[in-house]
């Protein structure tokens, strides 16, 4: 499927309010460009939250876990911060989400204010967004399906280039952002609606 065949699937499907779609696929597959180009179609009551922003281990320890091999990557997502934002959003509530995963600096000093009142679709992107966890939350899935070398290649420009991590941040961020997402990533595939193809 691409992305104009997605826009029209979503539009025509019977929907509560807000209509929430997870978004997932592997670092570098382009959830957040894929995303927002969905999120500009479905017109101005669309949200679009990121999970990067419930990650709940500060980039001081990644390190540390890493030499003890100490990483369930599903763990490292507040899991059920995201389930009770989604909750909120299904009451079509206006609230902020507090703690949360500054990008720039790897702390907790970030927020998010979300008004739901009246929105009619929400999308969640990012890594666990097919999670059991949200099920009878999430009304539709997508998963985007890109090669390995594709995705790869395209995270590592952009960390490097646009985030500025040093190479050995580079490695560090795909062996856990990559390596330990594997065991998931076939489980949360299978578990999708649609299969969205941007290679």
């Amino acid at each position: 499927m691409k992305l104009d065949e997605l826009i029209r699937t979503v539009l025509e499907k019977e929907k509560t309010d807000p209509f929430i779609i997870a978004f997932e696929g592997m670092i570098g597959s382009g959830k957040s460009y894929e995303a927002g180009k969905l999120t500009e179609a479905l017109g101005s009551n669309t949200l679009l939250v990121s999970t990067d922003l419930f990650v709940c281990v500060p980039r001081s320890e990644w390190e540390d876990r890493l030499a003890r091999h100490d990483i369930d990557l599903s763990e490292w997502y507040d899991l059920g911060k995201i389930k009770d934002a989604l909750e909120c959003c299904r009451k079509r509530e206006k609230f902020t989400v507090v703690g949360l995963y500054n990008l720039s600096n790897g702390k907790f000093d970030d927020e998010l204010e979300i008004d739901a009142r009246d929105s009619e679709y929400l999308i969640l992107e990012g890594l666990f967004s097919c999670s059991e966890e949200f099920d009878g939350l999430v009304d539709y899935r997508v998963f985007l399906d890109v090669p390995k070398e594709t995705a790869l290649d395209r995270a590592h420009k952009r960390d490097e280039t646009v985030r500025h991590l040093s190479h050995e941040g580079w490695l560090r961020k795909k062996h856990i952002f990559y390596d330990h997402y594997l065991p998931f990533m076939e489980r949360h595939r299978e578990r999708a609606d649609a299969i969205l193809s941007n290679a």
